[in-house]
């Protein structure tokens, strides 16, 4: 999967939203995809890579099955994996990937929030 699909993929998600929140010129290149105004994931456009939010029950699985998942980068390591775009893990796992990712995202989410975005 290369970056524009990641990113068509995570915009297609009922209330997604994309947003470049740091102005130094060091993370000109990250992307955070928000559902309700909380993440769900970080992409690095630059480095090809994305940190995705996790179940704690599946990363360890999830590292010891590819070489393209590593610990999150500058993220909690248990509920955050690293997932490397041009790497072993096939695009249809990538996208349930993101879509779990944002999942546990909605189901973190107040009530009246999911209510809100009609979720």
């Amino acid at each position: 999967m290369n970056v524009e699909e990641f990113r068509n993929y995570s915009l297609s998600l009922p209330a997604a939203e994309e947003n470049a929140p740091w102005t130094e010129p060091r993370y000109q290149y990250l992307i955070t995809f928000t559902v309700g105004g909380k993440w769900f994931a970080l992409l690095d456009i630059e480095n090809k890579f994305c940190d995705l939010k996790c179940a704690p029950e599946n990363v360890e699985e999830l590292q010891a099955r590819y070489n393209g998942v590593q610990p999150a980068w500058h993220m909690n390591k248990t509920h955050w994996i690293k997932l490397l775009l041009d790497s072993d893990v096939p695009d249809n796992e990538i996208e349930t990937l993101i879509r779990e990712a944002y999942d546990l995202i909605v189901k973190s989410l107040p009530k009246s929030k999911r209510e809100e975005l009609g979720l």
